[in-house]
């Protein structure tokens, strides 16, 4: 109803204007018209009729004066006449359109504002969409950014632990590879030892046999012979 009033107040104040500049111009136009003619046609008569000329000039004055003044008052008449249906022809024009054209301007402007409406709302929850999803992306990329932190500490921590795993095994391998070498070591000093002892024996062993063949008499081998017999005999 108040868009209505709106329309309605809107072509009665350009009625208004229409009628004022209408009215401006018919009485500019009965002005001029009312004005006397001032052009003066000049006879020229032969010489020695002056008086006769100027006495034709004259009454051509007065007969034009009269003429523009009988054709201003009955212009104002008729212009008048012409106005006052004029204006009744407008009003009727504004009335149409006033009753029939006020309501589908109406409905044509409320369409389009609601239109606009509807498209601002529009935009307005596609500007609210695009901040939330800005806004979960952000998170998102925060979430990321902590995520990735917490890889790279655990892989830093997990290389840290292989690193130390590797060097234990390294240790556990050189000093099983060190004991193996040490035993190994030990076993051949070991047996070089038996060696040389059994190689000793061995000698010591020739040696004392060639000192005991060299030194023995024949007293010395009956009393060995004697003894063994004596051994053998106590055993039996």
């Amino acid at each position: 109803m108040k868009r209505f009033r709106n329309v309605t107040s809107f072509f009665v104040l350009v009625g208004a204007l229409c009628f004022a500049l209408s009215f401006a111009g018919v009485s500019l136009a009965a002005a001029n018209a009312g004005q006397p003619v001032h052009d003066t046609e000049a006879v020229h008569s032969p010489a020695g009729d002056g008086g006769a000329g100027a006495a034709v000039t004259a009454e051509h004055g007065a007969a034009e004066s009269h003429t523009g003044s009988g054709h201003g008052s009955s212009l104002t008449k008729e212009k008048l006449k012409d106005l006052f249906w004029r204006v009744i022809n407008f009003i009727a024009l504004m009335i149409i359109l006033v009753r029939f054209g006020a309501k589908p301007i109406a409905g044509g402007l409320a369409d389009r504002q609601k239109r606009i409406r509807e498209e601002l709302e529009d935009l307005e929850s596609k500007r609210n969409q695009a901040e939330r999803s800005y806004r979960e992306f952000e998170a998102r990329l925060a979430t990321v950014e902590k995520d990735i932190d917490s890889i790279v500490e655990k892989a830093v921590a997990q290389a840290r632990i292989e690193k130390a795993r590797i060097i234990e095994k390294a240790e556990q391998a050189a000093d099983e590879i060190k004991r193996q070498a040490e035993f190994a070591i030990q076993n051949e000093i070991s047996e070089a030892r038996q060696t040389l002892k059994n190689d000793a024996a061995d000698q010591a062993a020739v040696m004392a046999e060639a000192l005991i063949v060299q030194n023995l008499t024949a007293d010395d081998q009956v009393r060995i012979i004697e003894d063994y017999l004596d051994r053998v005999g106590a055993a039996q």
